[in-house]
């Protein structure tokens, strides 16, 4: 099978606080919990109790266990399916609006002795 990905997925798992709007604009969000089974620059695979339809719009803060640091980010839902009864996988593709977002995801996917996907050199 060809692998279609723009950006290398890196197998890791991390928390995820997603942020769901109330039903309506003056309720709070609230949060659902779920991890990260793989992570790149463009995206990643997340496992969840809570369906997310394709295309939804998703706030989520992301704390990365290797580098301990923490990224909020937008991202659009991509792909979905149910894994086991209760449990999904969704496929998400973040919105880089934020370039500091962009810059922590680098360090800590690329940091280390890893290079970064880059022809610039320093």
């Amino acid at each position: 099978m060809r692998e279609n990905r723009k950006d290398k997925r890196i197998a890791e798992e991390n928390r995820v606080a997603i942020e769901v709007p109330g039903p309506s604009p003056t309720d709070e969000s609230r949060i659902v919990n779920a991890l990260t089974k793989d992570i790149s620059l463009g995206g990643a695979r997340l496992v969840t109790d809570r369906f997310f339809e394709v295309g939804t719009s998703l706030r989520m803060t992301l704390y990365l266990s290797k580098s301990k640091q923490i990224v909020k980010a937008r991202a659009d839902v991509r792909w979905n399916r149910m894994v086991e009864d209760g449990l999904y996988e969704i496929g998400i593709e973040f919105e880089h609006g934020i370039p500091t977002g962009v810059l922590v995801l680098i360090q800590h996917l690329y940091g280390k002795g890893q290079s970064a996907p880059t022809s610039v050199q320093p």
